[in-house]
């Protein structure tokens, strides 16, 4: 039993040809057989259970054929038995390997998505920084600043998939006193949370990007005075995000904003990476206000001890 085992798993290891395992299982049968009725009958006859001539009709071909036909069956079940422990171990370690493949694009996949987001929001604040550089010293120096404590958290974080909510309005508040000294007056962001969910988990940088567009597609034709309302409460399963803004009308669909460029889009591959279909994003027009609606499933997992 041993030696088939062994031999049974050099065969998956090396992926032998189906019809090599099969010839060798009928002769190592056959042999296995014949070694087992000369052995028995061998030793009972040196202990005189039998005598010659009864040895001699044990071990004669007639005797050997018929009895192989049941060590025959015998050889087939214990094979059986084995082959079916290495293919259920074989089809256990294929799932693992391809949960593992699933992982590691999955990963691969969100940071190069990160690695588009990120410098996509440093270029348009160093575009707000310089542009200040010369008719308010002061106020791009505090942008700077902000920025330098935007950036830190967000390389702290920028091998994970998820953030506190917590932290992540803890990263929104440091962008919005970054455009707020660009837009002045002109913009007003309010923010209401629900309580008890400070610690459920989001993807990381998810609201900055929306507020963002928010404010650059907020702000075309003839706004002056953008509001921004974010909400966030809990939903049954799900934490439900509501971002609205009383600016332009959105006059395109959902794919045909994916498609403009790099935003939106973005957001969108993010979520199919980290929920596949498990969520809710749409951008409506509703009276006088454009509302962001997103839903994703929640749950929590760390704390964060900062202070807002």
């Amino acid at each position: 039993m041993a030696i088939i085992s062994i031999i049974t798993r050099i065969f998956f290891i090396n992926n032998v040809r189906s019809v090599y395992i099969i010839l060798f299982h009928i002769i190592g049968s056959l042999c296995i057989g014949w070694l087992y009725i000369l052995t028995h009958s061998g030793i009972l006859y040196l202990f005189g259970e039998i005598n010659h001539e009864e040895f001699k009709q044990y071990t004669s071909f007639n005797t050997i054929i018929a009895y192989l036909a049941n060590t025959f069956l015998m050889y087939l079940g214990m094979t059986g038995i084995i082959y079916t422990y290495y293919y259920s171990n074989k089809l256990k370690t294929a799932e693992l390997q391809r949960a593992l493949m699933a992982e590691q694009l999955t990963n691969t996949r969100m940071r190069v998505l990160k690695s588009q987001l990120q410098p996509h929001f440093l270029f348009n604040t160093l575009h707000n920084i310089s542009s200040l550089i010369d008719s308010n010293t002061k106020q791009a120096q505090n942008m700077l600043n902000d920025l330098s404590d935007l950036l830190r958290e967000v390389i702290v974080l920028k091998e994970d998939h998820f953030n506190t909510l917590v932290r992540e309005l803890y990263i929104l508040q440091k962008y919005i006193d970054i455009v707020s000294i660009r837009y002045s007056d002109h913009l007003t962001i309010t923010t209401h949370i629900a309580p008890n969910i400070e610690n459920t988990q989001i993807p990381i940088m998810m609201i900055q990007p929306i507020v963002e567009n928010a404010i650059k597609h907020g702000f075309t034709g003839n706004t002056e005075a953008l509001q921004i309302v974010i909400s966030i409460v809990e939903a049954g399963d799900y934490l439900h995000i509501e971002i609205k803004n009383n600016g332009t009308q959105i006059s395109a669909t959902l794919r045909e904003l994916t498609n403009k460029g790099t935003g939106i889009n973005n957001i969108i591959n993010r979520l199919d990476a980290l929920y596949q279909s498990n969520y809710t994003f749409e951008i409506l027009n509703v009276e006088e206000w454009v509302i962001v609606n997103l839903k994703i499933p929640q749950f929590q997992k760390k704390v964060f001890k900062g202070t807002l």
